[in-house]
């Protein structure tokens, strides 16, 4: 038993940005973590990839938002912008469906940031880990800059 580590699981971010800490969000169905535990990313860019291979169990038809399980079983809630489900799908173009199956870095969703931040509504971005209970501890990175890719979420086992 001596030398034994836990086990990790790493959560690439799937969008280029700036994290900032979910707690700072105006939604507080993020900002409470009604949802799960999460970090959020100011976008700097307007595609979001597959952090991971996984199963799309859900992507929304407005393409705001998409929700994805993990083949290391992690449950994922990745959201574009606050409110955003009110523009009914416009300045989002969907690029995988539900029941799609992704490899890590494939294109989920696109958008128009500039085109939603001129509508009124914030562009941040959380992803949530909507099953935390399921592992022993669950941290992020710090905030400042991110490229999708890095690390994001460690999860231990």
């Amino acid at each position: 038993m001596f030398g034994l580590k836990s086990k990790k699981i790493i959560i690439p971010s799937p969008l280029n940005g700036d994290v900032i800490d979910i707690s700072k969000l105006s939604d507080p169905v993020f900002s409470d973590d009604i949802l799960g535990k999460g970090i959020a990313i100011l976008p700097k860019s307007g595609r979001i990839i597959s952090p991971a291979d996984a199963l799309i169990t859900m992507m929304f038809d407005t393409g705001h938002a998409v929700s994805l399980e993990t083949e290391t079983g992690v449950e994922l809630l990745i959201h574009v912008g606050i409110d955003t489900v009110k523009l009914k799908g416009a300045h989002y173009t969907i690029c995988k469906n539900t029941d799609d199956k992704v490899k890590a870095g494939d294109v989920l969703m696109t958008f128009d940031a500039e085109a939603i931040a001129a509508e009124g509504y914030e562009t941040v971005t959380p992803v949530v880990v909507c099953n935390p209970d399921k592992f022993k501890s669950v941290s992020f990175v710090q905030e400042g800059p991110i490229k999708e890719g890095e690390p994001l979420i460690t999860l231990k086992i």
